[in-house]
């Protein structure tokens, strides 16, 4: 055991198990609860109701956690999900399903932000550690499959029990560093007021919400997009497993640029990429063009921002605060979704996968122009990621 703590191994188990947890949790939730003669309305009903109450949470996670430590939090958060877990299976209706799915979903949305913050301050470079998820995540959605039709559909929220326990294991073996004493928290405690004082913080917050509420409109819509463009649903879920992994080696690779690249590059470039993907949906373009782009950036656009937005927080949010900055960011990622999403729908309604195209590629083009007007903060990088600054 005294090999195992706080060892590479230990880190890279940790976020395997904890965003396997995830996608194993979330990936089927629409078959299971269909499967038992819930409609399509209730389903999308009880996930936005659990992704609103997690966008409230997330000030709140970020408080409890920057006060009383990650390690701690995020253990007993853990631990609630193990007895939101054994509710859901056992909730006898819509309601009570609602209920624990949501305590479930909080908790893992609200500990998602700390994992972030929690890989650049372990001993190792962020991406060696971080990596580790996105395969964990990845191997997760395949295992639900197989364990939903080899046993059953309650078989896929057993095993999400075991990989939690696991996680907790893994969990009590790492040590994050310790940048302040507990006297000097007491003097400064934690606070919200410093952050809404905060004009480029605030604007960034405005600009990531928009772009990743566009992101993740992608998640909802672009299987059903390829589709319409002419491929088959076996063609267009293997794009979309195959975007996933795309990630893995900007993760991998991170600490070569995100510690040296100016700011405002890292900040456009996603956005850029996020507009040119939704500018080729909106045009009469060729498959194979909607399929590149699909896997340039449907997955590795967000993790570039979300690697970003800690960056940008660690340069310009005081040191004691940067746990809550990052949970109300993830907040405001939400909100964006929650905004955009209905609009998207309306699109789709109205005109098509095109029209909502033109509406989003509209949206982050937007986006794009506006980050040139953000004030970056001053001073180098931390070396968060794991590369030397000069």
């Amino acid at each position: 055991m005294k090999k195992f703590r706080n060892s590479y191994a230990a880190y890279m188990l940790l976020y395997s198990f904890y965003f396997m947890s995830t996608s194993l949790f979330t990936t089927l939730i629409s078959v299971y609860l269909m499967g038992k003669h819930y409609s399509a309305t209730q389903v999308s009903t009880l996930v936005s109701i659990a992704f609103f109450l997690s966008m409230v949470a997330q000030p709140f996670f970020g408080y409890i956690n920057e006060r009383f430590g990650i390690v701690k939090m995020t253990t007993l958060s853990l631990s609630v999900i193990i007895g939101g877990v054994f509710g859901f299976l056992w909730a006898p209706n819509l309601f009570w399903l609602t209920v624990f799915y949501g305590i479930v979903l909080v908790c893992l949305n609200g500990t998602a932000p700390m994992m972030e913050v929690f890989a650049t301050q372990s001993p190792y470079a962020f991406g060696k550690i971080r990596v580790w998820g996105t395969i964990g995540y990845s191997v997760g959605v395949q295992i639900a499959g197989w364990v939903y039709h080899q046993f059953s559909p309650q078989a896929v929220y057993y095993t999400v029990l075991i990989t939690i326990v696991l996680s907790i294991f893994c969990l009590s073996a790492v040590r994050m560093k310790k940048k302040e004493t507990v006297v000097e928290k007491e003097k400064h405690p934690v606070s919200i007021r410093p952050l809404l004082h905060n004009g480029p913080y605030l604007f960034f917050i405005v600009l990531i919400g928009l772009a990743s509420g566009v992101g993740n409109i992608g998640h909802t819509y672009i299987p059903e997009l390829l589709m319409d463009s002419g491929l088959p649903v076996h063609i267009a879920s293997t794009v979309v497993a195959v975007s996933v992994v795309m990630e893995a080696p900007l993760i991998f690779f991170s600490d070569r640029f995100m510690d040296h690249w100016p700011l405002r590059v890292l900040i456009a470039l996603p956005i850029g990429i996020i507009f040119a993907q939704y500018v080729v949906y909106a045009l009469p373009s060729p498959v194979f063009l909607k399929v590149l782009l699909t896997l340039l950036a449907k997955h590795t656009t967000g993790m570039v921002l979300i690697m970003v937005s800690l960056r940008f927080i660690a340069q310009q949010v005081n040191g004691k605060d940067l746990v809550l900055a990052m949970a109300i960011v993830q907040g405001a990622r939400y909100l964006g979704t929650i905004l955009l999403q209905p609009l998207a729908a309306l699109c789709i309604e109205r005109g098509g996968y095109q029209v909502m195209s033109f509406f989003l590629a509209g949206v982050v083009g937007i986006v794009f122009l506006l980050s040139f007007a953000l004030k970056m903060p001053q001073g180098k990088a931390h070396g968060l990621f794991g590369g030397k600054v000069d």
